[in-house]
This record gives C-alpha cells, sequence and structure tokens, in this order.
C-alpha cells in the first residue's frame, strides 16, 4: 500500500477520490452528507495548497485509488491535529483501515512532529470508535446532538492519543499489521 500526497497526484487520480466521497455508504459518516460536485472537489483541491494546516494523502492499493486519509487542523506551535479517512465501501471491513490507521499514527508522530493526535467520529459508527479504541485512542468526550444527519441531531464522539501512548501500544499492533499488509 502506498500513501501519496493529494496535491501531487494525476488530475485523473484526484477527480477519482471526489467519486469514492461521494459513495453513499462513505457520505452517511461524514459531516458533510451530500454528493460533491466537480467545483467544490475543485476548490477544495486548490485549498491544499500550501496549506501548512492541512495535509491530505491517497492511499493507493494494487495501483488504485482506494481511500483518503488525512491531518487537519494541523497546529505547529502546540504539535497537535486531527485526522480523519475513508476508505472505498467495497474494501471496508477488510483490515485496510487498520492498515491505513497504523500508517497515520506512525507518520503523524514520527514523520509530521506531532505529540498529540485527535479524530471525531459520528457515535452511530460505534465499529470505529472502537477501531480507534485498538489503536490507544481514548475517547475524551462526546459532544451531544452536534451534526444533523437525516433530520436527526447524532452525538459526536472525541477521541485522542498522544505520542507516548502510541509508542507504547506500538509494537503489539505491528505484528498484525504486518500480516493484514501482506494478504
Amino acid at each position: 500500500m502506498q500513501f501519496l500526497p493529494l496535491t501531487e497526484a494525476d488530475p485523473a487520480l484526484q477527480a477519482h477520490v471526489r467519486t469514492l466521497r461521494n459513495q453513499e455508504d462513505v457520505r452517511k459518516f461524514m459531516y458533510t452528507s451530500h454528493e460533491i460536485t466537480e467545483q467544490e472537489h475543485a476548490n477544495w483541491l486548490a485549498s491544499l495548497q500550501d496549506n501548512p494546516r492541512q495535509q491530505v494523502f491517497v492511499v493507493i492499493k494494487d495501483q488504485q485509488a482506494v481511500g483518503i486519509v488525512s491531518l487537519n487542523a494541523i497546529n505547529a506551535a502546540q504539535k497537535t491535529a486531527d485526522w480523519a479517512f475513508y476508505l472505498d465501501v467495497g474494501l471496508q471491513g477488510k483490515g485496510l483501515g487498520s492498515v491505513v490507521e497504523f500508517w497515520m499514527l506512525d507518520y503523524a508522530f514520527d514523520v509530521a512532529g506531532l505529540e498529540k493526535l485527535n479524530c471525531e467520529v459520528l457515535a452511530m459508527n460505534s465499529a470505529v470508535v472502537k477501531m480507534h479504541q485498538k489503536f490507544g485512542f481514548e475517547i475524551e468526550g462526546v459532544r451531544r446532538q452536534n451534526v444533523v444527519k437525516n433530520g436527526v441531531r447524532v452525538d459526536v464522539v472525541l477521541l485522542g492519543i498522544t505520542k507516548a501512548e502510541w509508542q507504547n501500544k506500538r509494537p503489539a499492533l505491528a505484528a498484525v499489521i504486518e500480516r493484514i499488509s501482506a494478504s
């Protein structure tokens, strides 16, 4: 698996990212759930150029774009950021999300120089909350009825992990991730 900065990807790959993002089973777990137009996508891509507060990577498996993983709200002074990801719905539930999370944790703490990583998950996405906890994330709070999804207000779970927590958790997960990556 490869992780290519989206701003360096060719236009066809960048366009395919919009297709992945617009899959119904991806949108239902995102804050923005409407279909992204070509213009919205182009504006977003433009906003990534030379943006020190955001890094977006396209996840490539078997020479196909299969998802996105990003650091957002990067705060260089505090050495913190938020992160998020999504995957092609046809590949969800097969361990790929775990490989992406492992990579992002290594990248955030070893390459990007962060000391704390945060994320937000819609409470109805309990599988992803559990996956983050498996990697050492702790639930730090809940924003009650924070987002409207299909006319219903839903909670958002706030999770976080420190560099030291990841360094302690990483050895136990490395062999598992190696097996998943090899398959």
